[in-house]
């Protein structure tokens, strides 16, 4: 029963440790400025922003806290990582950071975390989905951008399918003159028209019109239609 204790006593002595020291400092402010400072690119502005945490599996009391904010460019996730136990207090903090094309390949909707104990942004990839916390405190911010990123994907998806049908039309015009330049091309004979003038207005030689047309010499007649471009 005494080495049960001894163990009880010893995992709640490291939950306080790590309740004390995972983030004793402002993570929010930590990341606002790696965000401003260091982040964000020339002509690149927030639009949105909001706090959030990640808490592993395997580490729960270890949350990584940061921001996730949406810029006119993309969407971006900067964490402050917890610090390691055994490092000294005063070393610089180390990041988690993640940026998101605003296409139509990202979808950001409201969910829970882990367990189901806190509100999250999930952001939903191809191939991965990222939960990541939302304090209660942050839940008015999380609606808007939820909200706002809605829009920018609904705007997107939109887009995308103009996009679309603008290059299917661009493909239906090329099929279609493409099979034009392989018709045959006929011409009908004008008041003043010649044969050697009808072959080099299209690129071809009197022989060559004859032949096509089963003319026995270069008479043509007013009304008459000449083959000039065989199909190809």
């Amino acid at each position: 029963m005494i080495v049960v204790g001894v163990i009880a006593l010893a995992v709640l002595v490291q939950f306080a440790v790590h309740t004390v020291r995972t983030d004793p400092r402002d993570s929010k402010a930590i990341a606002l400025r790696e965000l401003q400072v260091n982040t964000l690119e020339p002509g690149e502005r927030v639009l949105r922003m909001v706090s959030v945490f990640k808490r592993p599996a395997i580490s729960y009391f270890r949350a990584t806290r940061g921001l996730l904010a949406l810029t006119n460019k993309r969407l971006l996730y900067i964490g402050v990582e917890p610090r390691d136990l055994l490092a000294a207090p005063d070393l610089p903090p180390t990041f988690e950071e993640r940026d998101f094309a605003l296409d139509t390949m990202l979808h950001v909707t409201s969910g829970r975390t882990f367990f189901g104990l806190a509100r999250a942004v999930v952001i939903t990839l191809p191939h991965e989905k990222i939960k990541l916390g939302v304090p209660s405190a942050a839940s008015a911010e999380a609606n808007l951008l939820v909200v706002a990123m809605d829009a920018r994907r609904d705007r997107a998806v939109a887009l995308s399918a103009q996009q679309k049908a603008l290059l299917a039309r661009a493909e239906a015009d090329r099929k279609a003159a493409e099979a034009s330049r392989r018709k045959a091309k006929f011409y009908t004979v004008r008041r003043g028209d010649a044969l050697g003038g009808i072959a080099t207005t299209w690129n071809t030689t009197t022989d060559k019109l004859r032949a096509w047309n089963k003319l026995p010499d270069n008479k043509i007649r007013v009304g008459q239609t000449l083959l000039v471009r065989p199909a190809l």
